[in-house]
């Protein structure tokens, strides 16, 4: 079963991980006004729980999988990316590939901070 509150978080932080306003989310997403309500008056609401089809919209908005919106933790949201990225790698071009590789060499030869 689905965890409102959980789900609450996981909003939040994908709206400050993409940068995304209250304002931006209600003018973007028909499930706006619900979360809107879910936050205000969390005791009247406690008993409601998002469907999957609002999560899906979400998702769509914020251009994520389900997983990766399932995926609570730091290690998990990086692992869940890391699959979804070779998957995208798999319906590359050899040359598409060849300049990924180029690409990420130079990534390596860069120091970077990390989380």
């Amino acid at each position: 079963m689905l965890d409102r509150k959980e789900v609450l978080i996981r909003i939040e932080q994908l709206m400050e991980e993409k940068g995304i306003s209250n304002y931006k989310l209600k003018e973007n997403t028909d499930v706006s006004t619900t979360i809107s309500q879910w936050r205000k008056n969390p005791t009247r609401e406690k008993n409601r729980i998002p469907s999957l089809r609002s999560i899906e919209k979400i998702c769509e908005f914020f251009d994520i999988s389900l997983s990766y919106f399932f995926a609570f933790g730091y290690n998990e949201q990086r692992s869940v990316r890391a699959k979804e990225l070779i998957g995208d790698i798999e319906s590359l071009s050899d040359e598409q590939i060849k300049i990924l590789e180029y690409t990420v060499k130079q990534f390596k030869k860069v120091p970077s901070e990390r989380h």
